[in-house]
């Protein structure tokens, strides 16, 4: 098999396997009492499988369901024991908020003899949302973050802050009744708060770090919102427990199983990929030792992109297109990127592929590879050579997959 097809293998191979269903089956079985009913809110990119895990698991003792998932992500689901909504991503909607409403007036209604299940997986951060500002005031500081390479945790101490919802205001509206959370994580080091920004979680984030983000990214705003940002809640939660149901170790643990059934010696080399998605490709390609053979580097984690242009892609596109430009002509070596919720950026594809071959395919095409990575327009280029990944959605959400396969002589 050549390189690319190997490639893909691994990654849909490691994709699969962090597919959240069984693994929320066990842990509600493990975890929640065997009698009594539930009210069940599934939120995140991974909503629907974790629903149906619900549903499977806990059937008729479900009172109450919600099932928040991102546009496209719903498939066939259907239940009897949920409500879905589908809403946006990365900036919230009105659907958004929509799916905060319905939730906070079934929170409201429970009292201290019920108990709240909450299923939550990345991206639940804009799709379940009800803002303390005006909901274009929201979207306008979600998009600044995005677009000036805000990390994830950046991004999220500012949602908690002008949320109604985050930051733990969701479990506090469920008091009294008792709230257990299981989490599918899409952020290094399974901070709690993070995940889904917290909404079971109190915001201990210090009032220095939201300003410190405030200051660097968002000097621009109107300062009666800025002002919203330094306002945080004394909150009364009863906390049932907090699980986790899958995180990026499953993800680069089976993408490693997969490559050495290939017959490549693997290595996981870091789980904690971050910085500027360019840079850290040419980094990552410029680390690779001198030796011959099959070999696979494994990389976990999630990038940001700066946007200094106006074209099109995500941050998985960017990694390899700026692979294709630092690969140009070499052989023996690829590149390939890719998020586990099958979506990158505002685009239809998961990520890229990039070889020693794909700058000339690019150029052939009439596509100047070092123009696109300029104008931020990875899609563009890596379609014109065939080397975007569409996987369509994949019902999880654990963080991005990038590696680098050898098979040098």
């Amino acid at each position: 098999m050549s390189l690319k097809a190997d490639a893909l293998d691994i990654a849909a191979w490691a994709v699969k396997a962090a597919d959240p269903y069984e693994t929320t089956c066990e842990a509600l079985k493990k975890y929640l009492p065997w009698d009594g009913a539930f009210t069940v809110f599934s939120i995140g990119k991974a909503a629907i499988p974790m629903a149906k895990a619900a549903a499977d698991t806990l059937g008729g003792r479900i009172k109450t369901g919600l099932a928040v998932a991102k546009y496209g992500h719903t498939g066939d689901f259907s239940s009897p024991y949920f409500q879905v909504i589908e809403a946006a991503h990365p900036v919230s909607d009105e659907n958004s908020v929509r799916a905060a409403e319905t939730a906070l007036a079934v929170a409201d209604g429970l009292n201290e003899n019920d108990t709240a299940v909450v299923l939550l997986s990345g991206g639940g951060s804009a799709l379940f949302e009800k803002s303390l500002i005006p909901p274009e005031a929201q979207r306008e500081l979600t998009q600044k973050l995005l677009s000036r390479g805000a990390e994830i945790t950046e991004i999220n101490a500012v949602r908690r802050r002008v949320s109604a919802v985050k930051g733990g205001k969701f479990a506090a509206r469920c008091y009294p009744a008792r709230v257990v959370t299981f989490a599918l994580s899409d952020v290094l080091g399974d901070d709690r708060s993070v995940i889904a920004s917290g909404i079971t979680v109190k915001d201990e984030t210090p009032d220095g770090f939201v300003k410190a983000v405030a200051d660097k990214y968002l000097f621009d705003i109107d300062n009666a919102i800025t002002e919203k940002l330094f306002h945080k809640e004394d909150l009364t939660i009863s906390d049932g427990g907090y699980h986790f149901v899958g995180n990026i170790d499953l993800l680069c643990g089976a993408a490693k199983a997969r490559a050495e059934a290939l017959g490549y010696e693997a290595r996981i080399v870091s789980k904690a990929l971050t910085g500027e998605a360019r840079e850290q490709a040419k980094r990552i390609l410029a680390a690779m030792p001198e030796r011959s053979g099959k070999r696979a580097y494994l990389y976990g984690g999630e990038t940001t992109v700066t946007l200094t242009g106006n074209g099109l892609g995500g941050r998985n596109q960017e990694m390899a297109l700026a692979a294709a430009i630092a690969l140009k002509g070499r052989e023996g070596i690829a590149f390939c990127s890719v998020g586990s919720d099958g979506t990158d950026g505002p685009t239809d594809a998961a990520g890229g592929f990039a070889d020693g071959a794909a700058y000339e395919k690019m150029t052939a095409a009439g596509v100047s590879p070092e123009a696109a990575l300029a104008d931020n327009d990875s899609y563009r280029a890596l379609k014109a050579c065939g080397d975007l990944i569409v996987t369509g959605p994949t019902g999880t959400n654990v963080n991005d997959l990038t590696f680098v396969l050898t098979d040098e002589p």
